[in-house]
């Protein structure tokens, strides 16, 4: 099968899938809007598409003029970011692929849509919006986007947290998870290095990120265990830098320089060696769409624990691999924390079956089977059309 991929950007978070797909005997094309600054090549090497040069010119007003005191102004285009329509097309026509996966509702996406819908290539749509969520907006401006994105979708976000009460299916959604290849197993893992249990976080240094409440639970934890907090994130811009500053000022003025280390910009493989060395991995995220960084933990035989406003929190499984925190609380952060570390025996315990459940259900099979089954709904659709 030939598999044609839409994004604003080649995701690390995508490379198993295209692993995935390229060990299995598929051919793979992945176009994109831009590059990211880091990215893995090794399965496949997206093709930059951009943006029209009319858009651009808009873009870069609204960024440095318009917004520029905005830190989020450069995500502008990811909604409303206008292909170059012929180059777009060509690259379509030439790869003529049997499915086409778009990234996004956005006008890049209707762009494309339209594209395919001419060269009768099927579309699926892929992005964050959970299966199970509030019922759907049907006012006309969005019954229009809805007629113009794809209408089946897959997404790596089941619900955001793991209360399903009064969410609703959306029964043309399907969950297609992300996927992580096992790391290190339990028997091989070495955990408390130092003798002191090693809480390891990732991060952009941003607000929403609850670093600093990160900082702060693992300073009340302190008199009762012996533990070291390594947080290791993006700067990228001014914002970032203001916020990196911030916290480590906080470290610097609590006397915490020896029991929390800071990490910039670091590489794959240093972030992998970071899992190998962490016991407890921590999502303090609010706002968070759907952190990957779960399961990577998991694929280390490392137990993890993420705040309820993030679409992966149901990939913990609760009491076994980790635990799910309240939104923004503090406190119950600190319980969670202490639920695991309190008993190194059982923190291992987590992590091996951490270990497990992503091997049971984060592997290729299951994500190819949702492909497969969105085209026989399709199939079943165009017969249902015709007949």
């Amino acid at each position: 099968m030939k598999v044609l991929y839409m994004s604003h950007r080649y995701h690390t978070n995508q490379t198993t899938i295209m692993k995935g797909w390229v060990e299995n005997g598929h051919e793979i094309r992945f176009l994109s809007q831009y590059a990211g600054k880091v990215e893995d090549y090794t399965y496949v090497r997206p093709i930059v598409v951009g943006y029209s040069k009319l858009f651009m010119a808009f873009d870069y007003i609204y960024v440095h003029f318009l917004k520029r005191k905005d830190p989020f102004a450069i995500d502008m285009k990811l909604k409303c970011g206008v292909p170059p329509l012929k180059k777009l097309a060509r690259y379509i026509k030439e790869f003529g692929p049997d499915v086409a996966i778009i990234r996004e509702r956005s006008i890049y996406t209707i762009c494309m849509n339209a594209i395919c819908r001419h060269y009768h290539i099927p579309t699926i749509l892929y992005n964050l919006s959970p299966v199970w969520d509030e019922p759907k907006k049907m006012d006309f401006a969005h019954k229009i986007v809805w007629k113009l994105t794809p209408k089946y979708r897959i997404t790596p976000t089941n619900l955001v947290g793991i209360d399903f009460s009064g969410l609703v299916k959306d029964k043309y959604g399907y969950w297609a998870p992300f996927l992580m290849e096992p790391q290190v197993s339990p028997e091989e893992k070495t955990y408390f290095a130092d003798g002191r249990v090693n809480v390891f976080c990732i991060g952009k240094y941003q607000e929403r990120k609850n670093l600093q409440m990160m900082i702060e639970v693992v300073e009340k934890l302190l008199p009762k265990y012996d533990l070291h907090l390594t947080i290791a994130g993006e700067v990228s811009n001014h914002f970032h830098e203001e916020y990196y500053q911030r916290v480590t000022g906080y470290v610097r003025e609590h006397g915490l320089e020896d029991k929390v280390t800071f990490y910039r910009n670091l590489n794959r493989q240093e972030i992998a060696e970071q899992y190998r060395k962490a016991d407890v991995y921590v999502v303090p995220s609010t706002g968070e769409p759907a952190s990957i960084t779960v399961i990577e933990a998991m694929a280390f035989s490392v137990p993890a624990i993420s705040g309820t406003d993030n679409g992966t929190a149901s990939y913990i499984d609760y009491g076994k691999t980790g635990y799910v925190f309240e939104d923004n609380d503090k406190e119950d952060l600190t319980d969670k924390l202490e639920k695991i570390i309190c008993d190194r025996e059982n923190l291992v315990q987590m992590g091996a079956a951490g270990y497990d459940h992503v091997k049971e259900h984060f592997q290729f099979r299951n994500y190819y089977g949702c492909i497969e089954e969105i085209l026989k709904k399709m199939d079943e659709d165009q017969k249902n059309q015709r007949g």
